[in-house]
């Protein structure tokens, strides 16, 4: 089926969209936040949709890249034209038939794999990183690294 992207519009929430969809004969919505960190000198946006958009687009993951980029330039007060064809939605079974077979098979086995701890250079490398920043912005770092902890653990 085709998807388009219909309509991007602020909603209610700071730094959410509205982004109405056509999916075949049908129309869906979606709400997207947009999250902005500061990283030391560097600023960090992050674009993703709600739960209902990742579990509608599980097996279409090109589609939802192609869907979030353009929220992502709407945010940015970029051009966007729309209506916009953004791809096709394929059923669960065919985009699973299309997967390619990992070339290593110890690879695909990850039952057996015990999660790799960091090694110690990285880690002193990476408290080092931490140990530079100015105080002003080491809270900001940690609710960051916070972040990136709550959504890998989410992930598992």
């Amino acid at each position: 089926m085709k998807v388009q992207v219909l309509s991007i519009q602020s909603a209610i929430a700071p730094n959410t969209h509205e982004v109405v969809l056509s999916v075949g004969t049908d129309t869906q919505k979606f709400i997207f936040t947009t999250e902005v960190n500061r990283v030391g000198e560097h600023l960090l946006q992050t674009t993703r949709g709600d739960r209902t958009f990742s579990e509608f687009f599980k097996f279409n993951q090109r589609v939802a890249m192609n869907v979030t980029n353009l929220v992502v330039k709407y945010y940015n007060r970029e051009t966007v034209n729309l209506p916009a064809d953004v791809g096709v939605l394929v059923t669960q079974e065919t985009a699973l038939s299309k997967q390619k077979p990992f070339e290593n098979n110890s690879l695909a086995d990850t039952e057996s794999q015990l999660p790799t701890a960091v090694d110690g250079e990285t880690r002193q490398r990476a408290i080092a990183i931490l140990e530079q920043l100015p105080e002003a912005v080491l809270d900001e770092a940690v609710k960051f690294l916070e972040s990136l902890y709550v959504k890998c653990d989410r992930l598992q």
